[in-house]
């Protein structure tokens, strides 16, 4: 009989599990070390600390793509090694995206280079859910890899803010040389007069483009806030937590990035109602006010900084509202891809012809079916696969959150802490793609990461929990046997 015990990945854990009809097998033991996943997840930040280096731009396709290769490494070596699998929800439906990005190559209007770049380009980016979960990641585990999370962010964040007091010394020395051959006043376009007649651009963080810190400042919030509000954190380090999260939500608002506050009030919404659902009205209660003193104190000392500039940016969506606000600015293209591209590209425009392949192995002379631009991700999404590619990728994501979503709620679960935080994760992310392209970048990496970490961990406990019941099952036994022993003696 096959062994129906959840199986480890040797790749990470080199741990041999025995057959179950012929022997208990040992209990797992020291597998709770830094490791791959541990490496991984730092290298999807601090791969910009090259960006500081000078002369650098002449190496920044290889640096840019670097998290990208680790990625498809690691998948690569899982499945060398023991395989991959489907366990993570969301899987699936990646494959069947993966299947339509192929199929699509065949399109007449594909630039095949590009084309096959971005399904390489695609593969990276939801690699982590084939190879992340078959990692060993217990609670403990899984909490060092958030926290690991936060403070790399937190690195980028605060090093933004040190970019705006002090821009002699913590500024990237070399902008996008690429972003600056398309604009020349590309920078200058993005740099405005704050306080005291204070020059600033919008600060780049651990990246090279002006505005990079705000994703990190972003994440650094929400996780922040997430980890002030568990109820077994320690009070120095709420106190902590909290700073780090001003300081995050502060890097934000001095960016001028509307959108990320917006999301920030509507993940602590999401925080706050799965509290709700727990059954924790009060610490529901908490967050929303507690959320409102620190993103109100986080514009105060913005605006001291960025002056009126970051008030008038800011205090329009107070005077405009949320929906009417959008609708000035991504609106418009979330109307044009929902209405008039399925009709137009019902069955995509064809591979490679947008985005960062596009630029890097496009055919830019093609006069017959020039390059394409997306704003936002759905519009990509239609580029590459039509109407089909427009639903099979968002239900993946959907999928995921609905999991994590599930694990958050449960009552007195041991993970809901940490799945409340990978829930906000995926939200975030989810919701960039109204703004943005999220999945044409480490986003994207992040949010199947994420869920496959969370995955990972229940499977780790599942196997943990496997081990025990042997274990019992083993020294009832042995303790039977010696009862029959002294009663045949006797």
């Amino acid at each position: 009989m096959r062994d129906q015990s959840p199986q480890p990945s040797q790749i990470v854990f080199p741990v041999a599990l025995q057959p179950a009809e012929e022997t208990i097998p040992e209990p797992v033991v020291g597998t709770d070390h830094w490791g791959w996943l541990e490496l991984f997840v730092l290298t999807q930040v601090f791969w910009g600390i090259l960006l500081f280096v000078p002369g650098s731009q002449a190496f920044r396709t290889y640096i840019r793509a670097f998290p990208y290769v680790t990625s498809l490494a690691a998948l690569v070596a899982c499945a060398r090694s023991s395989g991959t699998d489907t366990i993570v929800p969301g899987a699936r439906w990646i494959i069947a995206v993966m299947v339509l990005l192929v199929a699509n190559l065949v399109h007449q209007e594909t630039w095949v280079m590009s084309g096959l770049a971005q399904i390489v380009f695609q593969m990276a980016i939801a690699a982590p859910v084939f190879w992340a979960a078959r990692t060993w990641v217990t609670a403990e585990r899984l909490d060092r890899l958030l926290w690991l999370i936060f403070a790399a962010n937190f690195a980028s964040a605060a090093i933004g803010l040190l970019q705006v007091y002090h821009p002699a010394t913590f500024m990237t020395p070399e902008f996008s040389n690429m972003a600056l051959k398309f604009s020349p006043e590309f920078v200058n376009s993005l740099t405005y007069t704050g306080a005291g007649d204070r020059v600033i651009i919008r600060p780049p963080g651990l990246t090279d483009l002006p505005g990079g810190a705000a994703i990190s400042g972003t994440i650094t919030a929400l996780l922040g806030f997430a980890f002030a509000m568990r109820t077994s954190e320690h009070r120095f380090w709420k106190a902590a937590h909290y700073a780090c999260a001003v300081i995050g939500i502060t890097v934000l608002y001095l960016t001028q990035i509307r959108s990320l506050v917006l999301m920030i009030v509507g993940c602590i919404a999401v925080m706050a109602l799965v509290r709700l659902r727990q059954g924790k009205i009060v610490q529901s209660a908490w967050i929303a006010g507690t959320a409102a003193v620190l993103v109100g104190g986080a514009f105060l000392w913005a605006v001291t900084v960025g002056g009126e500039a970051v008030q008038e940016r800011f205090g329009g969506i107070v005077n405009n509202g949320v929906v009417h606000t959008y609708q000035e600015n991504r609106g418009y293209f979330l109307d044009y891809t929902l209405k008039e591209l399925p009709y137009e590209y019902p069955l995509g425009a064809g591979l490679g012809r947008w985005g960062m392949m596009s630029m890097y192995f496009g055919d830019a002379g093609n006069w017959q079916y020039p390059a394409l631009y997306a704003e936002i991700q759905p519009t990509g999404w239609v580029y590459d696969g039509g109407v089909l590619m427009l639903i099979l990728y968002p239900a993946a994501l959907l999928v995921a959150i609905r999991h994590t979503y599930k694990v958050a709620v449960e009552r007195n679960g041991v993970l809901n802490d940490f799945a409340t935080m990978i829930l906000v994760l995926q939200v975030l992310i989810a919701g960039l793609c109204l703004t943005g392209p999220a999945f044409n970048t480490q986003l994207g990496i992040m949010f199947w990461l994420s869920t496959a970490m969370l995955v990972g961990c229940q499977r780790t406990m599942a196997i943990q929990e496997w081990h025990a019941e042997n274990e019992l099952a083993e020294e009832e036994a042995s303790q039977d046997e010696t009862e029959r022993e002294g009663d045949e003696s006797a």
